[in-house]
This record gives structure tokens, sequence and C-alpha cells, in this order.
């Protein structure tokens, strides 16, 4: 049982060495939480420079 925790914790190190993948997110979900305008408008601004 005290094993445990110290296992745990190795595990977190390790984690934390490799880079976290970004997820994937559908459109409909981007854009019920307000991501894809914010997007959208990034992209036109870059578009007009």
């Amino acid at each position: 049982m005290a094993n445990r925790a110290i296992w745990s914790m190795r595990k977190r190190h390790e984690w934390l060495t490799t880079p976290l993948k970004k997820k994937r997110v559908k459109r409909a979900t981007r854009v019920r939480c307000g991501l894809q305008d914010a997007i959208d408008r990034k992209s036109t601004s870059a578009e007009a420079k």
C-alpha cells in the first residue's frame, strides 16, 4: 500500500517530461463555446496584413 504513492509520483514526473499532445476539438464544439469566432477573427486579420 505504501508503494502506491511513490509509484504515482514517479509516473507524474515521467508525464511532465513528455510534451502533451493537443486535443482535437470539433468545429461544432468550437462554435458552441465561441472559439471559432476568435479563430476566424485571427485569420482575417492575418490576411488583411
